[in-house]
């Protein structure tokens, strides 16, 4: 079953709301699946980038467990907040996409928040699939406001890393046969080893654990602005990433302190 397919018969079954000009300071359920494609594909024209160029940004927002304790007594939602799995949408997508060979899931993660408008907007830092060194393959940042309607950015890069003992020589070697300058060609022994203790380590270009190096050859882009439609799947893709979203409405109210119900 390909993505497309899904998203189809998931739209199918979905009863899309009236265009609203005014969504700032609403609550949304928010549900987010990120893959890799990772079947037959026709050749890519796109030529990615060998080292990560993800821009670092402050303040960032992330979906986490609360630290507070106390927050699991309060009837209201916390905002970025995890959903457990029953309250999840996409759950028959993700199991279709897991018993496909065409398809790795990276991310799968659900949560409630306010939308801002745009000039308030803060970025949902992304850092999902596996673990090399001290960084995800997954990072990046999504960005949900309000611009009369919904929109969705999308800043986000799938590392492929190469393990080595010696990550300056694969980095030159790779910089040669590319015929490109590497960020560290030509340093001395001395400068390598005051490299190895320096910023220039567990950077998402060089990154490290128990002496195992892991350098970025390849870095795939999603790099989208999209206007979104509550109530409706959304699709967004490259030749190697996939990214479902789906973002339901939902009302709280405060003054009865009850629990979160989705919108008429």
């Amino acid at each position: 079953m390909t993505v497309r397919t899904i998203c189809i018969i998931l739209l199918t079954g979905l009863m899309s709301l009236p265009a609203m000009a005014e969504y700032e300071g609403s609550w949304f359920q928010i549900e987010v699946l990120i893959f890799e494609q990772t079947g037959n594909r026709p050749e890519n024209p796109e030529r990615w980038p060998t080292y990560p160029s993800l821009e670092r940004r402050s303040p960032t927002l992330s979906v986490t467990e609360p630290d507070d304790e106390s927050s699991s007594e309060q009837l209201l939602p916390v905002p970025f907040t995890p959903l457990s799995e029953p309250e999840w949408t996409l759950s028959a997508e993700k199991v279709a996409l897991e018993e496909s060979r065409n398809y790795r899931v990276l991310h799968h993660q659900s949560w409630v928040q306010p939308v801002p408008g745009r000039n308030d907007v803060i970025p949902i830092r992304i850092d999902a699939g596996e673990v090399y060194g001290s960084q995800h393959e997954l990072q990046g940042y999504l960005e949900l406001y309000v611009e009369r309607y919904l929109h969705l950015t999308t800043d986000l890069q799938l590392v492929r890393y190469t393990q080595t003992d010696n990550p300056f020589r694969l980095i030159d070697e790779d910089a040669s046969a590319d015929n490109n300058t590497s960020p560290f060609m030509g340093l001395s022994l001395d400068q390598q080893a005051s490299a190895l203790g320096s910023e220039v380590f567990d950077t998402e270009i060089i990154t490290s654990n128990n002496n195992q190096y892991y350098v970025a050859t390849e870095s795939i882009e999603m790099k989208q602005r999209r206007r979104m439609r509550s109530t409706e799947l959304h699709y967004i893709d490259n030749p190697e990433l996939g990214l479902l979203i789906y973002i339901v409405p939902i009302e709280i109210d405060t003054l009865d302190d009850s629990n979160p119900t989705e919108a008429p």
